[in-house]
């Protein structure tokens, strides 16, 4: 009976573990969802973040996660004093362009703290291309700009006998 009940505690432990994990992040990511765009960029208009998002994405599903802001250097000796910085992704397709929204929120060690900045804001165009916006006020312009036209055939030369 007794090893029945540590078992049991044992495995409510574990049940809540993650739970409690999954509950902080989803009030990390709900933190960014409400930071108004304008503390982002100064340039944008007092709205959410996910407002915002959401309008410049013609409503198309937003992901959004909380991961490292960038890749270790996979080196353990350097890797073991870094703090890396967390961040709250969001990602959306509009039009077959693909954009990755970072805000930086805190990091590893000391968790999800401070002010919400702009880690990185990467645009895939439809072509491949992959570029990085410099402000997250450059979105707007980005999305709706006109995607560039083909070549037309040129008109078959005419020869003229002068």
């Amino acid at each position: 009976m007794i090893p029945s009940f540590c078992l049991l505690v044992l495995e409510g432990c574990l049940w809540a573990q993650p739970q409690s994990g999954d509950r902080a992040e989803a009030a990390t990511i709900q933190r960014v969802k409400n930071t108004l765009a304008s503390s982002l960029d100064s340039s944008l208009p007092k709205v959410s973040l996910e407002f915002f998002l959401k309008y410049e994405s013609g409503g198309a599903p937003i992901q959004w996660e909380v991961n490292d802001c960038v890749e270790q250097a996979g080196n353990p000796p350097t890797d073991r004093g870094s703090d890396p910085p967390i961040c709250v992704e969001a990602d959306f397709q509009k039009d077959q362009t693909a954009v990755t929204v970072m805000v930086s929120v805190g990091s590893l060690k000391k968790g999800s703290s401070g002010t919400p900045a702009v880690f990185s804001v990467m645009v895939n165009n439809p072509s491949g291309r992959s570029h990085s916006l410099s402000r997250l006020g450059d979105l707007p312009k980005e999305l709706h700009r006109p995607s560039p036209k083909s070549p037309r055939d040129l008109p078959t030369p005419t020869t003229s006998s002068v």
